[in-house]
């Protein structure tokens, strides 16, 4: 399967781990972020981030950390939100 597959059967999930970003300081968003990142990971093959639209900065910082992050292959921005495959085992 390709990852335009994964990512589209992703967005068509209803039970998708996801992790709410909302209201956090980018520094404490990206430590919860990581560990969530790493606990989901090896639990599923995908997941939802949600940053929310507000003054943009932190959805910059998060989509910027996701973009080097070793775990993930690919993400897929929406408005204040994001999806992400993980690199398959």
């Amino acid at each position: 399967m390709t990852s335009d597959q994964r990512l589209f059967a992703a967005s068509l999930r209803q039970d998708l781990p996801t992790l709410d970003l909302h209201g956090l300081y980018p520094s404490e968003a990206l430590e919860r972020l990581e560990l969530f990142l790493y606990t989901t990971s090896e639990k599923d093959t995908a997941a939802k981030i949600i940053y929310g639209i507000g003054t943009g900065k932190l959805g910059e910082q998060v989509l910027a950390y996701l973009s080097k992050h070793p775990l993930v292959e690919h993400v897929i921005e929406q408005s204040g939100n994001c999806i992400i495959l993980f690199y398959l085992p």
